[in-house]
């Protein structure tokens, strides 16, 4: 069960990040130095933002934003106690040959998983970790002082990380 795509989506409903998960990411391959060499960065600002996402990944994801809205409605009800499960919302949706899982944090930024296997509840913990990870790597972009909320993440450590922990996820699985 490997990972296919990954999407942390804003309070708004957002794009902040989306990222079909490169080749190699597989446990024993490298995944420093990612990225096209002839990609200058543009002072001027003239390129166009292109999403590293495909269109079918990206729209599957947002019908699973659908259904964690319709899981979650406008109070959280669900949340009823407080612990790491709180924010772990589970099995959204199978879409083809995937599986969707979503993971939303207190202040409503929502992370989705898109997964090539469906998961017994003993193996959601791989899940689980992957989860944590990334949302302490996007708390960690959020304090510094540079960044700026509520738009899309250009920040190169984060995609570094957010690459290092769908490895070892992949790895793990």
């Amino acid at each position: 069960m490997a990972l296919e795509s990954f999407g942390i989506i804003g309070k708004l409903n957002e794009p902040l990040y989306l990222i079909d998960v490169p080749e190699g990411t597989e446990e024993g391959q490298n995944v420093e130095g990612e990225g096209n060499e002839n990609d200058d960065e543009d002072i001027f600002g003239f390129k166009e933002d292109k999403s590293s996402l495909s269109i079918h990944r990206e729209f599957m994801l947002h019908a699973a934003l659908d259904r964690l809205e319709e899981m979650t409605g406008a109070k959280p009800r669900w949340r009823s106690r407080a612990s790491a499960d709180t924010k772990w919302i589970g099995l959204l949706c199978p879409m083809d040959d995937s599986f969707i899982y979503g993971y939303m944090t207190s202040t409503n930024i929502k992370f989705l998983a898109m997964v090539t296997e469906s998961m017994e509840s003993s193996e959601e913990v791989h899940l689980k970790t992957l989860f944590a990870k990334v949302h302490n790597l996007y708390v960690e972009y959020t304090l510094n002082p540079f960044s700026q909320l509520n738009t899309k993440i250009a920040s190169k450590r984060f995609h570094t990380g957010v690459l290092g922990a769908i490895k070892e996820y992949n790895g793990a699985t």
